[in-house]
This record gives structure tokens, C-alpha cells and sequence, in this order.
């Protein structure tokens, strides 16, 4: 059993935001294991045969002794459409294999393509992605987060993106949304009408 683990986007044969991955995967394992680990996420990881072309998702599973990984195509999915959803206990702050109240609220989207969890009163995140936020100048995430995202980590220090707490009633004071991962970096052509966020 491999109760942790990263997904990583492979473009031009390369890995994408392997600093991130790395320093996330660090942490999570200091939380974990309550020690550091003495191996890299990525090692042993061979990218062979690989069609510079395509996009690949590299699925790396680990626990406190060593990872297994699997390739596999990735083509964009990214939904445009929210359904509010309210739950007040989750915690998601590891990347766990053990997606079950995640899974369950997202069963909650009715004709939404994916769930924006609010957790006590603010905005956290949809089920696999960070949310940005834009009133058309500044773009701003949401400071509490479920998952600290590698790609959202990488915005953040690149001052691509700000912080601050974002509470529900916050929303219609922006113009339009995207949802960001490790799969789907900002793409300022991919914003989304805050009016496909919907309440109740």
C-alpha cells in the first residue's frame, strides 16, 4: 500500500515543476512519517519511449520506504462549471490515496461539472484543482486551501497570483474563474464566467 502520492505532468519529454513536486513531497512525508526521507520522489523514474508531442501524467506512489510510478496519456480536462458545497471537517492537507470525502462531496455536483468546497464559511478548493479568482486586474486564490498545489506554490512565487481569504458571499465581487493543477497550469485564455459557480 502506497498512501501518498503525486501526480506530474511530462511535456516535451520533460518533467513539469519537479522543484514543487519534490518539495511538497518532502513535507508530506515529514507529516507523515515524522522523519526524512532518504530517497527522491523521483528516483528510479526512466521517460523512454515518449512522443514529444503529447502530454503525459506521471503518477508517482509512495510510502515510508519507497515509490512505484505509472505513465499514462493526459489529455485536458478541466471543468468550467461549480457547484457550491459546504463541509466543515474535511482535511485534505496530504495528497493521500484515500480520496473517500472528497469523493463523497463530489457526488454532491448535481449538474455541475465539479464541487468548490467551502469549509468554515471560505473558499477552499474543487475536488482535484486550486481555484484563481480574477475582478479582471489582480488574480487572487484562496488562502486556505485544501491541498497547497504545486502549480498554485509556483504562481505564488512567481507574484503571477496573490493570496487572501475568500469568503462565499466574496465570489460576485469577481468577474470569472479557472481551476489550476499539476495537469492544467494558468492559462490566461482559460478563464470562466464567475456566473457558472452555482449556490444551493
Amino acid at each position: 500500500m502506497y498512501p501518498l502520492f503525486e501526480s506530474v505532468c511530462i511535456e516535451n519529454s520533460q518533467i513539469k515543476n519537479e522543484y514543487y513536486h519534490e518539495s511538497r513531497f518532502r513535507s508530506s512525508y515529514i507529516q507523515q512519517y515524522k522523519t526524512h526521507p532518504n530517497y527522491s520522489l523521483f528516483d528510479g523514474i526512466h521517460l523512454t519511449n515518449l512522443d514529444n508531442a503529447l502530454k503525459y501524467k506521471l503518477r508517482i506512489g509512495y510510502k515510508q520506504h519507497g515509490t512505484r510510478y505509472s505513465i499514462s496519456l493526459y489529455e485536458n480536462s478541466i471543468p468550467t462549471s461549480l457547484q457550491l458545497v459546504n463541509d466543515d471537517t474535511i482535511n485534505y492537507s496530504l495528497k493521500r490515496n484515500n480520496r473517500k470525502k472528497l469523493n463523497q462531496l463530489f457526488d454532491q455536483r448535481g449538474n455541475s461539472e465539479d464541487v468548490l468546497i467551502v469549509r468554515n464559511g471560505l473558499i477552499t478548493d474543487a475536488s482535484y484543482s486550486n481555484i484563481l479568482f480574477t475582478d479582471g486586474k489582480l488574480i487572487t486564490t484562496p488562502s486556505t486551501p485544501l491541498l497547497q498545489g504545486t502549480c498554485r506554490a509556483r504562481l505564488l512565487d512567481e507574484n503571477k497570483i496573490t493570496e487572501a481569504h475568500i469568503l462565499e458571499s466574496d465570489i460576485q465581487n469577481f468577474k470569472s474563474f479557472q481551476l489550476v493543477n499539476a495537469l492544467n497550469d494558468f492559462d490566461d485564455t482559460r478563464w470562466v464566467p464567475i456566473s457558472n459557480i452555482q449556490r444551493g
